[in-house]
């Protein structure tokens, strides 16, 4: 074996989108070897926690009396340590497993929100050390989507990117390796679900999970009613909250695409404003080459019809949202030396 096989061996970095939605990670050499959501299960009782990722999905937004499922990222910053520490030390266990396991505990790439603040910070990287890292680096979402998109960050030319995920929208214009502007936005795709779970409520006095609200986003969630007529009626089982009993509904995804106006709204807004204030030149450029859109939430249908009808600029749709940021991040992690003026610790 080589010296290049005996480190290949011997360690294994790693890249990781810790988001309010889900976990990915990235192992070099490998790719993408884990997509988990990102949900703890504990006792209420003592606290000690039962279930991680997709063994503790089916307790959110339903959880049996004396068990709580949390999300412990908050607009994907830590807002609960304990629970954080053992989602990345369980899923990190896991993806070391299916990536050829090292003898040395990995280097870590991971991509946080362009607006994190130093307490933040100290929060991942502190969550991420206790559970077996050995060094952390840490780089703003947006600049790992781009990345991994493919866009050639180095460029004095700018580029403009949109990163819907599940707790956040990360918007930003990119040139040189630096921001030209950003901005975060706390609504993205779990609104969306809160959304649907207060529709279905008020409108049909049903109760749903938060799983199941995830579920029917992507099936017949639209941001059009032009994409909605286009979608089959399903059906929706839940609780009827007046009697008390199991029952079934049919949900028209014509009436269901008006659930995510405002957000929708907030979303388009929050673009346009940061794109208006960029300098002639700038917003000259972006309006040429489009805004690139990412991450879960871009995948609403008929989202990128909404976007350009209300912004009049070319919109368009990586090739692999849902794992843009983590596979930007695990291309650092494979040449941490040409990136590490990326590095924000």
């Amino acid at each position: 074996m080589g010296l290049g096989g005996i480190k290949s061996f011997i360690q294994k970095d790693m890249a990781m989108d810790l988001g309010t939605a889900n976990t990915l990670i990235y192992v070099t050499g490998k790719g993408v070897v884990l997509s988990q959501p990102s949900i703890v299960a504990r006792s209420t009782e003592n606290g000690q926690i039962f279930a991680v990722g997709e063994e503790a999905r089916k307790y959110w937004g339903r959880t049996p009396k004396g068990i709580e499922a949390v999300k412990p990222l908050k607009d994907g910053v830590v807002a609960d340590f304990d629970a954080t520490k053992a989602l990345i030390q369980v899923l990190l266990a896991k993806a070391q497993q299916k990536g050829s396991k090292g003898l040395l505990t990995p280097r870590i790439v991971i991509g946080v929100p362009s607006l994190i603040t130093q307490v933040e910070k100290k929060a991942v990287l502190d969550a991420t050390k206790d559970a077996g890292a050995k060094k952390v680096f840490l780089i703003e979402e947006t600049m790992a989507a781009a990345i991994g998109a493919g866009l050639d960050i180095s460029k004095d030319e700018p580029c403009m990117i949109v990163d819907i995920g599940g707790g956040t929208t990360e918007i930003a214009v990119i040139s040189n390796f630096s921001y030209i502007a950003c901005h975060s936005l706390a609504v993205a795709g779990d609104e969306m679900d809160e959304a649907i779970v207060r529709f279905l409520r008020e409108r049909f006095n049903i109760e749903i999970g938060l799983t199941m609200a995830e579920e029917i986003k992507w099936q017949i969630g639209a941001a059009t009613r032009e994409s909605a007529q286009l979608l089959t009626p399903q059906e929706i089982r839940g609780k009827d909250i007046v009697k008390g009993i199991p029952t079934t509904i049919l949900l028209d995804p014509c009436e269901l695409y008006t659930v995510f106006g405002d957000i929708l709204e907030e979303i388009s807004k929050g673009i346009y404003k940061l794109y208006n204030n960029l300098e002639p030149q700038v917003k000259s450029i972006i309006e040429h080459k489009g805004i690139l859109l990412t991450g879960g939430g871009a995948l609403l249908k008929g989202l990128l019809q909404y976007l350009e009808d209300k912004l009049k600029i070319k919109i368009k749709l990586a090739s692999q949202p849902l794992t843009t940021v983590v596979n930007g991040a695990g291309t650092v992690a494979e040449n941490l030396k040409n990136y590490k003026k990326l590095f924000v610790n």
